[in-house]
């Protein structure tokens, strides 16, 4: 009998069954004879009473004329004959007072605790009455009545042996018909479990052989042995073989004109079943995925692809495709099906799902694929020339409309100064008025040089511009916590220009306090250098903010690439990098992100400055480390 992983459930029908019966008969048999044997004690116990209270009564009647006498003797005489009743193994005779007047061998002495206490109980039940001892013995007592009036009471002790031998006659008869019973199950059901399970050990050799191999149909049709349920499930398995092999046909010419369509066309097609896994794919997108198209095949996209967000993008996708059977057009999807460490490049891909339904439901989904990474690339590089284009007629547009009102207030602010009626206070309110006006002009001029470059480069004094940037960014500093450390070369001297310097170092110390927590440093240094044996001035901004990773600085000087989301243009650094370009200079950056505020994280711009042009110097370095 084989068993099953559960150690006591046979895997075999006619086990099971065997097992079922005999867990059935021994349940059924075990209530039975619990309900048998309380009914048989109940009777038994009645009849013993009865018996017992007949023989009280007889001997209560025999007893009256001795005790008229005071014949002892003729009492012990009576009571030793009633032990030849099979049903009683001891009498006693006492009075009303418990007294033993006579008794009979196995009668017992005295009365205990339990007959003295039914003798005198007050609901005693008059002539005879039975009574059950602590120790679970039954007795029967009754009076002897003289002359109308009870004189003594004989006392009864029935034979329990006899009860347990009648009980003990009824569970051995019990048992016996149980085993009968339990060996007619046993034969019916061997007979029985033949004509089940021999068509279905054949049916399990059948589908256990077209699990190994789904073409092996020799064995088929299987022969139908019987003419009950197995029987016909035999033969409904023969027609599901014979119908899956006819079909298992159809599809064969089905994916044979397919694999010759798609394997010649020019652009990238799959198809997907219910659980997002590859049912084909053609050699075209097979080379994108850089992936033989074999170990496509009953995989899903975030098996075989690294990019698990453009493969949750695709199975996303051809799930709502296969729960609303509608086509989705021209999706456009950015990722990369290669290995990305072979490849970090984005590429972009047009993508058009559409169902293919077998009858009313869909079977699969077919994924249509074409490559326009070079479009994309061409339409981007259009889209940011117009930003910049925009952006440059924006900014001289702002700036020619700032600067009429300006100089209007401007001479309102000047007549206003010199207006006789003002006092000291306000004269001095229109003063500060009109220095702050004159920040907002500036703020507007270096607007215009964004794009305007000043025909007139001029010696620059670099301490100057460090001072009027450091002063134009004294709020923000303060509000942020960030202090600052300059160590300034005051000789220091470059020939270039002074607001497009002004606006580098601007853009440099903006965004390392834009970097830094609470109690940052912000540390500038303008000294004299040389590089390659060229004299200049070198400028470092550095600062401890929470530093830059690898993908970032790969891009940071990118035209609109920031990573301030609402609050960056994108802009900044770019723009620096075209000053320092102009200025013939060379700009270092190191950057290092390990925990920010901390002595170890944060980046540095080195920026050279020559005072003759250096262009065979490269423009830019990125270096990762300190």
């Amino acid at each position: 009998m084989v068993i099953s992983k559960r150690g006591w459930v046979p895997r075999t029908i006619l086990g099971q069954l065997l097992l079922g019966t005999v867990l059935l008969q021994i349940s059924v048999l075990t209530v039975f004879l619990w309900m048998s044997m309380r009914s048989q004690m109940r009777t038994i116990h009645r009849h013993d009473m009865a018996r017992i209270e007949a023989q009280a009564r007889l001997l209560a009647r025999l007893s009256v004329n001795p005790l008229r006498r005071g014949d002892r003797a003729e009492l012990g005489r009576l009571a030793e004959a009633m032990r030849s009743s099979t049903s009683v193994v001891g009498a006693r005779i006492t009075d009303m007072q418990g007294n033993v007047l006579a008794t009979s061998e196995g009668g017992g002495s005295g009365l205990d605790a339990d007959e003295t206490y039914a003798l005198n109980r007050q609901d005693r039940v008059p002539h005879f009455d039975a009574l059950t001892t602590r120790r679970g013995s039954s007795e029967g007592m009754a009076e002897v009545m003289v002359d109308g009036q009870p004189a003594a009471v004989v006392w009864l002790l029935p034979d329990e042996d006899i009860n347990l031998r009648s009980l003990n006659a009824f569970v051995s008869n019990a048992l016996v018909y149980a085993s009968c019973a339990l060996l007619a199950d046993f034969f019916l059901i061997g007979l029985l479990a033949r004509s089940v399970s021999r068509p279905l050990r054949i049916l399990n050799r059948a589908t256990e052989s077209l699990s190994r191999d789904p073409e092996a149909l020799g064995a088929f049709p299987l022969p139908v042995t019987t003419r009950n349920e197995a029987g016909r499930l035999t033969q409904s398995f023969n027609a599901m073989v014979h119908d899956l092999e006819v079909q298992r046909s159809g599809l064969r010419e089905t994916l044979a004109l397919l694999d010759s369509m798609l394997g010649n066309a020019p652009i990238g097609f799959a198809f997907f079943d219910r659980k997002h896994r590859y049912v084909r794919i053609n050699e075209f997108l097979s080379r994108i995925s850089e992936r033989p198209a074999a170990d496509h095949l009953g995989r899903t996209m975030h098996e075989m692809y690294v990019d698990q967000d453009l493969a949750g993008r695709i199975e996303e996708v051809t799930e709502q495709v296969f729960r609303t059977g509608e086509v989705v057009h021209d999706m456009e999807l950015t990722g990369n099906f290669g290995d990305p460490g072979l490849s970090t490049a984005k590429r972009v891909w047009i993508c058009n799902f559409y169902p293919v339904r077998t009858g009313e439901h869909v079977r699969w989904v077919g994924l249509v694929v074409t490559e326009v990474t070079e479009r994309a690339r061409a339409e981007e590089a259009m889209r940011r020339s117009e930003k910049l284009a925009a952006a440059g007629r924006l900014a001289a547009s702002i700036a020619h409309e700032i600067n009429n009102p300006l100089e209007s207030v401007t001479n309102l602010l000047f007549l206003l100064q010199h207006h006789p009626s003002l006092d000291p206070e306000a004269l001095e309110y229109a003063a500060l008025a009109q220095r702050e006006l004159s920040r907002v002009g500036e703020i507007t001029q270096q607007t215009l040089r964004f794009y305007r470059s000043s025909s007139r480069p001029e010696m620059v004094r670099l301490v100057d511009v460090v001072n009027s940037v450091l002063a134009l960014h004294t709020g923000r500093m303060q509000s942020a916590g960030v202090r600052v450390e300059r160590r300034v070369d005051a000789t220091a001297e470059i020939f270039g220009f002074t607001g497009e310097l002004r606006q580098l170092l601007a853009n440099l110390v903006g965004n390392a306090v834009d970097a830094m927590s609470p109690d940052g440093l912000l540390r500038i240094r303008v000294r004299k250098a040389t590089l390659h044996g060229v004299e200049g001035v070198r400028v470092t901004v550095a600062d401890t903010g929470t530093g830059m990773s690898e993908e970032v600085r790969q891009r940071i000087f990118e035209p609109f690439y920031t990573t301030k989301e609402a609050t960056g243009t994108g802009l900044g650094l770019w723009v620096s990098a075209e000053i320092v370009e102009k200025h013939q200079g060379v700009l270092r950056l190191r950057s290092s992100q390990i925990e920010a505020g901390s002595a170890c994280s944060g980046t540095v711009f080195s920026i050279f400055f020559p005072q003759q042009a250096v262009s065979e110097v490269p423009v830019i370095v990125l270096n990762a480390s300190r």
